[in-house]
């Protein structure tokens, strides 16, 4: 019989969410380019710049498919904690390339204007977006997970009872984080759907793009944070290994950078996004590292 916590990582119910969330995903994509309709018919009736390019109504599915990202990032955390902060990092660069369809609706195409803050921010943003897919291919191939299918259905039976006792604890914790994120996701709708009414309602403002970015991920993250510290605790009941600690303590202190990322001014943003990635991606090699040369200086005995 599954326990409570078991019950939202059921691969049926993986594959039924996946599935809602591509219709979604479609049905939203159609109805933001209504609206962009509706607008350019009616242009005095609504005031949004989501409505102001056809270009942004890419913006609503890759919202909607980020959310059962957020999903997968909780579903994997039960399998390996490494996969856990990989799929962080995928979300960071799933978030960029949504940044980046909104960048391209505010270039500057006029003669001489290479050099625009829009255009930079477009540059920026494109860069960071190669470099951080780079070092996600990296992390991937340091830790030897080459796909998510490698971890489904560990038979805890045959593991030790601390190992045991450190995957209930990160079952628990899952669920835990399941709750909060239907919680985020709940309050961040009806946040971004006031202030869109808000900004629709109000035809004389200049209201800017809402930063949906805030409104959910920001916190997402900071839950985030605090899981990664339960992590790191929850560790100590299976292992006192040097790596082990120091690597789940560096997780922390990536995942922390990426959250500051969210409320950063334009150009720190990926700045700390490269750092934060980049000083996950060194320090698994480095406690990969470190564990290799442990066990050739102190191989098992047969």
């Amino acid at each position: 019989m599954e326990r409570t916590w078991d019950l939202p990582f059921d691969l049926g119910f993986r594959a039924r969410l996946g599935r809602y969330t591509l219709y979604a995903a479609i049905m939203g994509f159609l109805v933001h380019l209504g609206l962009i309709g509706l607008k350019s018919a009616f242009p005095d009736w609504i005031q949004s710049d989501f409505l102001a390019h056809p270009i942004n109504a890419i913006y609503t599915p890759f919202s909607i498919l980020l959310f059962f990202e957020s999903y997968l990032l909780i579903y994997y955390l039960r399998q390996s904690t490494t996969f856990y902060i990989a799929k962080q990092y995928e979300i960071i660069a799933l978030i960029l390339i949504r940044g980046i369809f909104k960048d391209m609706t505010h270039l500057d195409l006029h003669a001489g204007s290479l050099g625009s803050p829009n255009n930079l921010e477009l540059a920026r943003d494109l860069g960071t977006v190669i470099l951080v897919f780079g070092m996600i291919y990296i992390f991937y191939r340091i830790s030897g997970i080459q796909s998510g299918k490698a971890l489904e259905a560990v038979d805890e039976g045959l593991l030790a009872p601390s190992l045991r006792r450190f995957i209930r604890a990160k079952k628990i914790l899952s669920f835990v984080l399941f709750l909060v994120f239907l919680a985020l996701s709940v309050q961040s709708l009806v946040q971004w759907i006031a202030a869109s009414s808000v900004s629709h309602m109000d035809i004389l403002s200049n209201a800017p793009l809402i930063n949906s970015n805030t409104i959910f991920f920001d916190h997402f993250f900071t839950v985030l944070i605090l899981s990664d510290v339960f992590i790191l605790l929850f560790s100590l009941l299976y292992t006192e290994e040097f790596s082990t600690i120091i690597r789940n303590s560096s997780f922390v202190i990536s995942t922390i950078m990426l959250k500051l990322s969210f409320s950063a001014e334009e150009g720190m943003v990926q700045l700390f996004i490269l750092a934060g990635v980049a000083f996950g991606v060194v320090m698994l090699y480095l406690a990969n590292t470190f564990d290799r040369l442990k066990s050739a200086a102190h191989p098992t005995s047969p």
